[in-house]
Formats: structure tokens, sequence, C-alpha cells
């Protein structure tokens, strides 16, 4: 299935003081490929590097707790997501995808991320004991949840995706935005193809089956050459970085929790890890 992956969206209860509503005029720098985009609020939320520092420390944890209990288990490497932070967070952006995939996200290798059913009670925690050695409590999971600090992370982190969320709403009904996509519309139209802006276009039911088709392909080729054409991705990410930079300096005093929750989580995650 056709997927728009954006990072982490959610709300949370808190209410900052809201930024600016309306970014000032800049030149906005060409960008043809959002791979390598890094926005200001990533500093805040677990990127897809964090994500997968934390897993392996993660899967450390949990060696080194299956082990102590005489039941070691060594998980399987993990594949990699081999998407980006912010790689379709404007929508498809690679050229070369578009005509392998459409907008389907490419197959990876996946690795079962469940324990064997044997030493899942000490995974879980619904053992107690084992070989006469206690359980800690939650299981093995939850010994790495309390090493990472993840449960304090977890609340932390409400905040910056607050903001990011805002921030690439708020973007999108930018002046300069919403000419560049009008722009992106009617360089689709030309192609053939009639969208009013490209998460129409990744969105369309259309592209819901389970392998693209060549006019799926054709649309996401499209639309990736037409955001090239107009700068759109460019555009966005620099009128939205606009936005988390003013949400940074409008909340810079909370913001220090959830930055401290992450680096303390990350700091354990590495040295779970022996890095």
């Amino acid at each position: 299935m056709a997927v728009l992956l954006l990072p982490l969206l959610s709300a949370c209860t808190a209410d900052p003081t809201a930024p600016a509503e309306t970014p000032g005029p800049t030149a906005a720098h060409r960008l043809a490929d959002s791979k390598a985009l890094k926005l200001p609020l990533d500093e805040y939320l677990l990127t897809t590097i964090d994500a997968g520092e934390l897993a392996r420390g993660r899967d450390s944890i949990m060696r080194r707790c299956l082990g102590g209990l005489g039941a070691p288990y060594t998980p399987e490497a993990r594949g990699s997501a081999d998407i980006e932070t912010n790689e379709r967070r404007y929508g498809l952006a690679d050229a070369e995808l578009a005509k392998q995939h459409g907008y389907h996200v490419p197959d990876v290798p996946k690795t079962t991320e469940d324990y064997p059913s044997a030493i899942m009670p000490l995974v879980t925690g619904e053992a107690t004991t084992y070989n006469g050695v206690p359980v800690p409590e939650g299981g093995c999971a939850g010994q790495a949840q309390r090493e990472l600090h993840e449960t304090d992370l977890q609340g932390a982190l409400a905040l910056p995706q607050k903001l990011n969320m805002e921030s690439y709403l708020k973007s999108q009904k930018a002046p300069a935005v919403v000419k560049a996509t009008e722009a992106w519309s009617a360089c689709m139209k030309e192609s053939g193809h009639t969208y009013p802006d490209p998460l129409a276009a990744i969105n369309d039911k259309e592209f819901s089956a389970a392998t693209p088709a060549t006019h799926e392909k054709e649309v996401a080729l499209a639309d990736v050459l037409c955001k090239q054409k107009v700068n759109l991705i460019g555009i966005w990410s620099d009128a939205e970085s606009e936005y988390q930079r003013f949400a940074i300096e409008a909340n810079k005093n909370v913001l220090a929790e959830p930055l401290a929750a992450k680096q303390k989580t990350m700091a354990a995650a590495k040295a779970a890890a022996g890095q």
C-alpha cells in the first residue's frame, strides 16, 4: 500500500506558547531530495538513527537479561527501514523509487521480532522465577524499558511531537508553500494528472493495491519531477524550519525536559550496546 511517511505526529495536552503564525519572507534554498533533510525539532525527537541505536541497546539488554536467567537467546539482526526521518515528510521525492515502486515503500528484509514461545514468559514477566532465579518485574522487556528510561522518554516527547505536527500543518498554509503547491499542481496537469497537492496524489485510493501499477509509477515520477521543477521541497522545508525555530524559541524552557530525556535514553542505549 502506498504510505505517506511522516515523523510521529501525535497530540498532547500541553499548552505551549503559540509560535508565530507566518514565517517571514526568505529566499528558499533549492532541495531536490528530502532524504538528508534535517529540521530544527529533530534534535528533540527520535530520528531514524536514534531509533536504530535504541533498538540495538534494547536488544543488548534483553540478551544480558535472558542470559542471566539461564535462557540465552540472541535476537536476529534487525533489518533497516531504509527510510530517513524526513524523507517522505512532503511526499515522495526520489525519482528512482518512483520509477520502480510508485508511491509504495520498497520491501526490506524483515526479521522476526517475537521471541520463541518457550522464553516469552521471561520476556513479558509472566514467569516470576526461572531455574530458581527471580525474573525482573515486567520480565526482561520491563528491565530494558527501565534501564533505557523509556517511560520517562515517551512522556517527555509529547510536546515536541505536538509542535512537530503543528509546524507541518501550519507550513502547508504558508503563502510561499501555497504558491509552490499551485505551481506543482499546474505542472502535474501538464503531465496529464490532476491533483491539488502532493498529499492528494500519494493518498490516491487507486494506489492502494498491494503492488504498484504502471499508472501509479507514472504519476509518482511526474510528482517528483514537478517537485524538483518548482522547488517545492526546498520552499516547504524552509517555511517549516522557520515555524519550528519560532516554536523552539517560544518553548525553550519546557523543551529542556524532552531534550534531557532523549539524551539520557540515547546515552543508556549506546552504553548498553557497548558504543
